[in-house]
């Protein structure tokens, strides 16, 4: 199988010719071109601004073995043709990937997903689906990284948060009152996650508009939990609890 490596001018415009001789290498030691038969030559000659090797080739390897530490070898690029193809390959599953993740998402989480990519949510719903699958196709590590991110849901809340004024930023720094949570959203979920309590408390500030009183808030997040757990006797649990 041929494994093709290009040496490419960085001025073809203004190539015409280049001779590489005898150099030494960084520790000193001389290298020298040999031909087919072992013997020495005075180096390598280059007539054209892109020259091809086959590097699967045992005369092209030892060619390219000379050319590419040697010290003209800075006026010109090399090209892994194979390297570029499976980079390109690997990048094709990965959208395919991606793009097959961000169609199966629901609209919640699509506009979740949006929230994120820092798009505008006043979109057509449609519209913001095929946004958030564009961007799978074009950068789907980011997508896939930002998909899977284990701070996901604080990152959301966060997000939606601000947008509804439960929490401010003043100078940079992201408030709740006269609480300071942090300068960064990393900073900010360190805050949320030791401060579980308060956690409960915005999240039902920001589902229902209104502040609360922290117990409230805690058994609004306990019914959640039981609904989640098990939907089918949650109504049950609940009323068991009441009594």
């Amino acid at each position: 199988m041929r494994h093709v490596v290009l040496i490419k001018s960085k001025n073809p415009e203004k190539f015409n010719y280049c001779k590489f001789g005898t150099y030494k290498d960084r520790k000193g030691k001389i290298v020298k071109l040999v031909d087919p038969n072992g013997i020495d030559i005075s180096g390598y000659e280059m007539h054209q601004a892109v020259l091809s090797l086959n590097i699967n080739d045992e005369d092209d390897k030892r060619i390219y073995e000379f050319l590419k530490n040697h010290p003209l070898i800075s006026k010109f690029s090399i090209d892994d043709m194979r390297a570029t193809e499976e980079k390109s390959a690997e990048t094709a599953l990965k959208s395919a990937e991606a793009i097959t993740v961000a169609s199966k998402l629901n609209f919640n989480e699509i506009r979740d997903v949006a929230l994120l990519m820092g798009l505008s949510l006043d979109l057509d719903d449609m519209l913001v689906k095929a946004k958030v699958i564009q961007y799978a196709n074009s950068s789907p590590e980011n997508f896939l990284t930002l998909l899977n991110d284990i701070d996901k849901e604080h990152r959301i809340f966060l997000k939606k948060a601000l947008n509804k004024g439960v929490l401010n930023k003043v100078n940079g720094v992201l408030k709740h009152g006269s609480n300071n949570i942090g300068l960064t959203d990393d900073q900010a979920i360190v805050w949320l996650k030791d401060n579980a309590d308060m956690y409960a408390l915005l999240k039902h500030q920001l589902r229902t508009g209104k502040e609360t009183v922290l117990e409230e808030a805690k058994e609004e997040v306990k019914e959640e939990q039981v609904t989640k757990s098990n939907p089918s006797s949650a109504m049950q649990e609940l009323m068991d609890d009441k009594q």
